[in-house]
């Protein structure tokens, strides 16, 4: 969807890893992006896809996932308003080295591949937030990656539990699918229902269609740590 220049420019003004470029710089990139309404569930872009534009993330939720050779998706970042993603893709010139899907009806601004790279070279500072962005999510992904293969399938997923815990608008009551909470944690769906039973029966928590509600999260932290 193409809207006017005018309309973008504040926006992508107020977007972290933009902060600082000069007008001209901002102006260009306006004129050349188009808004993107992403359904629930639609997916923006597939693993190995060519990497065509950048995204910056105007509403909703943008989920970055990793496939596995054996068919599995590891959530492996979530990008909300004023996130920008898919930058590295356009760095390296290699295809896409993960998939994008909306984890809820987002708008995402897209910035074509030839422009976000002419800006890039006319805006040192861009660049350098750019690869200073990057590498911070790098180190990210590679310490979520790094725990994700020494912990316990348990471990993992209790890890995750408390994370969305801490986020939940309220505390002890998680909304969320098995299917999602399995890719968040990288593990096989089934994996999942299985150590969900198990803790159910133990009096840890309650599950309903969507929904977890966390009853003991001292034995969840202790899971966490993989002490039981």
């Amino acid at each position: 969807m193409r809207r006017s220049a005018s309309e973008l420019i504040p926006f992508l003004r107020s977007v972290p890893l933009l902060a600082g470029s000069g007008d001209p710089a901002i102006t260009a990139l306006a004129r050349a992006s188009r808004i993107w309404r992403v359904p629930k569930g639609q997916v923006l872009f597939q693993q190995m896809d060519p990497a065509e534009a950048v995204y910056v993330v105007r509403s909703g939720c943008i989920a970055i996932l990793l496939g596995s050779p054996d068919g599995r998706e590891l959530v492996i970042n979530e990008m909300r308003a004023g996130d920008c993603f898919g930058e590295l893709s356009l760095l390296t010139g290699q295809p896409r080295s993960t998939g994008a899907v909306a984890r809820e009806a987002s708008e995402v601004v897209a910035i074509p591949r030839d422009e976000f790279l002419a800006e890039l070279e006319a805006e040192p500072k861009l660049m350098r937030r750019v690869l200073e962005t990057t590498a911070r999510r790098l180190r990210v992904s590679s310490e979520r990656e790094s725990a994700l293969a020494f912990l316990e399938a348990p471990a993992r997923l209790a890890r995750i539990l408390l994370q969305l815990d801490r986020q939940a608008s309220t505390q002890g009551l998680i909304a969320i699918a098995q299917e999602e909470l399995a890719q968040r944690a990288g593990l096989a769906r089934q994996t999942v229902a299985k150590t969900l039973g198990h803790w159910r029966r133990a009096g840890w928590l309650l599950t309903g269609r969507g929904r977890i509600m966390l009853l003991n999260r001292a034995a969840l932290r202790r899971q966490a740590e993989e002490l039981e």
